[in-house]
């Protein structure tokens, strides 16, 4: 037994979830079948590389049960499926967990905008920095607010030095270079791994914002990388990328991925001002984007 309304609120959520599907919802699992216990009747969904489409009846993944009621709320963005499926228990649901998961992003109502910036680790915890670097008791707070009321989410990346030579340092220049390099290469592996996940799902990522002139994380300009790897004594800045900001970027395009935009904000140092002016770097780079963050525009 079917219902008119029944039909025409599963037809409103299938093209939500529809909507977007060239990006952020396509499937990272193989072609399943939904069933649909509403009042009685009983219905079909397909998700597959197609989107999500009505089908006839045949084995289900997962069973989804509700009222009209519940339904006509859901479709009507009254009733936040999610919370529906996992809190208030309106849906009730049998099958796997994970796809309980997958089908809450399929619906996605909440405030989240798609957007993110990748930071270098010390700007969010200046406890890593090297001896007398750290202009902050524990982080870049000017940055990190200018970030924040631009509502970008802020993915700090993970600081290659203190995983690789330890939080004083006491790792640097006693290996190979190839030793140092293969140990920071595995560090940007994980962050790599994220661009991917977060592109993968069609999330916008406005930049990997890295700290001049770190001989590790610098972009623009590195200083005392070569005796980082234990190539020398030339503590001068070099126009080059830092260790790690050269791995990450090689792993990015070696996995094909689109590069997002990597820029580097010059560190402040205790007692030598120049705040402003990095903070004026973050807002040019930001400012010239037809979607940059308000705050900055």
């Amino acid at each position: 037994m079917t219902h008119p309304s029944v039909e025409h609120d599963l037809r409103a959520l299938m093209a939500r979830a529809n909507q977007d599907w060239a990006g952020r919802l396509q499937p990272k699992a193989e072609p399943r079948t939904i069933r649909w216990e509403i009042d009685g009747g009983t219905y079909f969904w397909k998700i597959g590389s197609g989107g999500v489409t009505c089908t006839g009846p045949g084995h289900s993944r997962c069973t989804l049960r509700c009222s009209r009621e519940v339904l006509g709320k859901l479709a009507r963005r009254e009733l936040p499926f999610f919370l529906a499926l996992w809190a208030t228990g309106d849906v009730q649901f049998e099958g796997d967990f994970s796809d309980a998961f997958r089908l809450g992003y399929l619906f996605l109502g909440d405030k989240r905008n798609h957007r993110i910036v990748f930071l270098a680790h010390c700007f969010l915890n200046m406890n890593t920095r090297f001896p007398e670097g750290a202009e902050f008791p524990g982080a870049n707070v000017p940055l990190l607010e200018l970030l924040l009321q631009s509502e970008v989410g802020i993915v700090q990346m993970p600081c290659p030095e203190f995983l690789c030579l330890g939080l004083e340092k006491a790792g640097w220049g006693v290996g190979s270079e190839a030793e140092i390099r293969g140990a920071f290469r595995g560090v940007a592996e994980t962050v790599a791994d994220q661009v991917e996940a977060y592109l993968g799902c069609g999330y916008e990522i406005l930049g990997i914002i890295g700290m001049n002139p770190s001989p590790s994380c610098g972009v623009e300009v590195s200083k005392g990388k070569g005796t980082m790897l234990g190539l020398g004594r030339d503590t001068s800045e070099k126009a080059e990328s830092g260790v790690f900001i050269e791995e990450l970027t090689t792993l990015i395009q070696e996995r094909g991925l689109p590069l997002p935009p990597v820029f580097g904000v010059r560190r402040t140092l205790p007692g030598e001002g120049g705040l402003e002016k990095q903070l004026q770097q973050v807002r040019e780079r930001f400012g010239g984007s037809p979607q940059s963050p308000k705050c900055i525009a």
